[in-house]
């Protein structure tokens, strides 16, 4: 028997393992981005250093002249290579040089004309660093690359920069330059971007992967459930109409017995009373009042095994057919409760299967007896048509009208009716009122051929069982 209790099992694993799954690449993903993030920082810093290295090479280069030769004095050769390193612009404005003596004092700074000739040995960064300094530092022991925060000439504002520094043994100076790494952090902001995205992306179609599982898992469930629903309701329908069609076997049976039977025997009794009345006749005997009394009891009792009989199984229903039935059925109505019955026929004797006359015949009869009951109405009317590939049946009534929602009082009864509809695939409509009820039942044409199938292996099996036997 198929159990959700095992779907949603299911749905939790596969729950638990999209979270893993979500975790577990994520976390993977942002490691190898951030080792590799970090891999290019350092590529592209060795990257700027190594610029660096070859542009104050350069610078230097470009002195050697004045720096190594005698044409000028040294006043004269250093104003010449300073005049030199303020030309040397590169990467727009935010590329150039700048010099410093062994005490601090600046002696080249293109962008910054007013600082020349002041000392900034105390020059301090945001960071707390004694910049100036630390780029002397580094040049007099041989060179080396330090980070610190500066204006950027083409954007006005504090920004990181890596600067490379040497030294100029022979007049004392520092020269170096430097590069902005906004454009590095840039480039890895927009690679961070990237992967960020990426992550996003494997996060969406982890989930993605994960819905649709739950959601495939949820629907094949469903389609099972309704299909084995489908199916218990056919076994229940098929139980419910093999229930009924043993009940009217049974009443077939008892009701064969009770006219075949019984009411023989009782015939016979009542043509030996009047065989003894004959006799008392002929030898002028008066006859005895319990004599008289017995046989109008006899005749009684006759009629009311009869009645039981018809109504137990009609046998009119077997033999003419179900408007036979039907008819029978609203005479004796008619004659015992004075409510007038008309009845539209259909000739379907030969059309219906058994089990469908009998069906239709206790569902008139059920009518009819709440309208006995409860209606309180003078007329009954019963239509049985053929019309559109249905089999219609409408019976209608003048009476009181009931409350169809009232199931303490009338629902076993219009169970009964929906039951016997439902094994068909009907329709049964009702709509009561002050002015009377209708009530319509419509079954499908097409649903008729099982009743013959099954009549045919009911026959099948009882021969098999007779040749067993």
């Amino acid at each position: 028997m198929f159990s959700f209790r095992y779907i949603w099992l299911i749905i939790v694993q596969v729950a638990v393992t999209a979270v893993f799954t979500y975790v577990l690449v994520t976390q993977q993903y942002r490691d190898l981005s951030e080792q590799n993030l970090a891999s290019l920082e350092t590529f592209l810093i060795e990257q700027k250093q190594r610029e660096l290295k070859n542009y104050t090479s350069l610078a230097v280069t470009a002195i050697d002249d004045v720096y190594y030769g005698n044409v000028f004095a040294e006043p004269e050769a250093k104003a010449h290579a300073a005049q030199t390193f303020t030309r040397m612009l590169y990467d727009g404005i935010d590329g150039y040089f700048f010099t410093y003596d062994q005490f601090g004092t600046n002696i080249v700074l293109p962008h910054q004309p007013e600082r020349i000739g002041k000392n900034f040995w105390e020059l301090t960064d945001p960071d707390g660093g004694k910049t100036i300094q630390i780029l002397i530092n580094l040049a007099q022991n041989g060179g080396g690359y330090h980070f610190y925060k500066w204006s950027q000439p083409s954007t006005e504002t504090i920004t990181d920069k890596l600067s490379y520094a040497t030294y100029l043994d022979k007049w004392d100076w520092m020269v170096g330059t430097g590069v902005y790494l906004d454009d590095v952090y840039a480039q890895l902001d927009k690679i961070q971007g990237e992967i960020d995205a990426q992550v996003q992306n494997t996060r969406l179609i982890i989930l993605a992967v994960a819905i649709t599982s739950i959601m495939l898992i949820l629907f094949v469930a469903v389609a099972i459930s309704v299909t084995q629903k489908q199916e218990n309701e056919a076994k229940v329908s098929a139980l419910g109409q093999k229930i009924i069609t043993s009940q009217e076997d049974e009443r077939r049976y008892i009701a064969r017995e009770l006219h075949d039977g019984i009411i023989q025997m009782l015939v016979s009794i009542k043509y030996s009373l009047s065989a003894t009345k004959m006799t008392l006749k002929k030898s002028q005997t008066p006859e005895p009042q319990a004599l008289s009394a017995a046989s109008s009891s006899l005749d009684l009792t006759i009629n009311e095994v009869r009645r039981i009989s018809h109504h137990l199984h009609p046998q009119i229903l077997d033999e003419l057919g179900l408007s036979a039935a039907i008819e029978a059925l609203a005479e004796e109505f008619s004659k015992r409760t004075q409510i007038a019955v008309t009845v539209n026929k259909l000739k379907v004797r030969k059309l219906l299967s058994p089990q469908l006359n009998t069906s239709l015949y206790r569902t008139v009869q059920e009518c009819l007896t709440n309208v006995e009951k409860h209606a309180k109405a003078q007329r009954v009317d019963v239509d049985l048509e053929m019309a559109e590939n249905w089999l219609s049946l409408k019976i209608r009534d003048d009476g009181q009208g009931f409350n169809p929602e009232d199931t303490d009082k009338f629902g076993i009864g219009l169970n009964n009716l929906q039951e016997r509809v439902d094994y068909y695939q009907g329709k049964i409509a009702i709509i009561s009122n002050r002015r009377g009820t209708k009530i319509e039942i419509k079954i499908p044409l097409s649903s008729f051929a099982k009743d013959f199938a099954t009549i045919d292996q009911d026959k099948d099996q009882q021969n098999t069982e007779k040749g067993t036997a």
